[in-house]
């Protein structure tokens, strides 16, 4: 195999290392934590904290569209009523109001892999193949959905989910999967389902 060849096949192989890469940046990572001193033994229903539930910063505009809000908003109801919550009109009376922020972060990774050539000249170590550095910088975009819930009575917070993701083109055509998926990892770590006994 000539030196061009190789140097040829190991850039093809890294490529298609960053690819694989690439599509394993797209799982959507979460985690969540809690009150250890809050009672979710008896949280049936539950409320939005207010008419527009997601959380801005003063003075900061929204970083999502009002369709992808709605779209958040439809996907929390979905997936509490899913777990035998039910939604409330009236956010006075409900056992718990929830409220969502979403957040992006433009992120630049840079690696760095060895590629093998054969030296033309000058020392011949390990049957003359040296190597030289190859370091590749990707630029991507990270989106983060957290979801806060706070106890009706005391209006306290009580537990807090989040999730993250690399944000794909076929995200920003149709991002209501990826909700959907995001949604439903941060609440499979809630610490109740209504009607659990």
């Amino acid at each position: 195999m000539s030196n061009v060849t190789r140097r040829y096949s190991l850039r093809l192989a890294f490529v298609l290392f960053l690819g694989v890469l690439a599509g394993g940046c797209a799982t959507i990572k979460s985690g969540s934590h809690y009150d250890e001193l809050a009672s979710f033994d008896n949280y049936r229903s539950f409320s939005w904290i207010a008419d527009e539930p997601l959380i801005v910063g003063h003075g900061d505009s929204p970083s999502v569209s009002p369709l992808t809000q709605k779209k958040i908003t439809d996907a929390i109801e979905r997936e509490l009523v899913n777990r035998g919550f039910v939604l409330s009109g009236d956010r006075e009376t409900a056992d718990f109001v929830v409220a969502y922020t979403v957040g992006t972060r433009d992120r630049i990774e840079a690696t760095s892999y060895p590629i093998a050539y054969r030296g033309m000249w000058g020392w011949h170590l390990y049957g003359g193949h040296y190597y030289d550095t190859e370091v590749v910088h990707r630029m991507y975009t990270e989106g983060t959905l957290g979801i806060d819930v706070f106890d009706g009575k005391t209006k306290q917070p009580v537990w807090h989910g989040w999730a993250t993701k690399t944000i794909s083109p076929s995200d920003r055509q149709n991002p209501s999967p990826s909700i959907q998926k995001a949604v439903s990892a941060i609440f499979a770590r809630f610490p109740s389902t209504a009607g659990e006994d």
